[in-house]
């Protein structure tokens, strides 16, 4: 009977030491279950956040593309304005300068001609008043 009480002893030792052991390592999965769901709470918030970032990047990014072509387009309108003005402002002045070479011409061409009939009323002075023969020839 000692045998027997010794091996029931044993046993039951055993049996509570086992208990303790599963309880042990129930409670520790208990605890990685709750952890495990907490690390993919984590990760879920995580991946949210950066596609929520991600969203806003593009957005950022779409938007500052848009005011570039804004700036971009608003450069070359004024570009092409002041070319055109600069076309304008070049051809007025073209065009004032060759109206003001034809006013030259034109008084040149008077002043030569008023010359010209200075000289000849001279000429024709000074052969009326008898100084100087003609030498044309006269009719017979």
């Amino acid at each position: 009977m000692e045998t027997q009480s010794f091996v029931l002893g044993m046993l039951a030792t055993y049996g509570v030491t086992m208990t303790a052991f599963v309880i042990t390592g129930m409670v520790k999965i208990s605890r990685l279950v709750k952890q495990q769901k907490s690390l993919e709470d984590y990760i879920s918030n995580v991946r949210l956040e950066i596609d929520s970032k991600d969203n806003e990047i593009r957005r950022i990014l779409t938007e500052t593309n848009r005011e570039i072509t804004m700036v971009e387009r608003t450069i070359m309108q004024r570009i092409d304005n002041v070319e055109e003005g600069a076309h304008r402002h070049i051809n007025e002045e073209v065009q004032n300068i060759h109206n003001h070479e034809i006013a030259v011409e034109q008084e040149l061409n008077r002043k030569i001609d008023n010359a010209f009939s200075y000289t000849d009323s001279r000429i024709d002075k000074v052969v009326l008043s008898g100084s100087m023969k003609s030498t044309k020839r006269q009719p017979l």
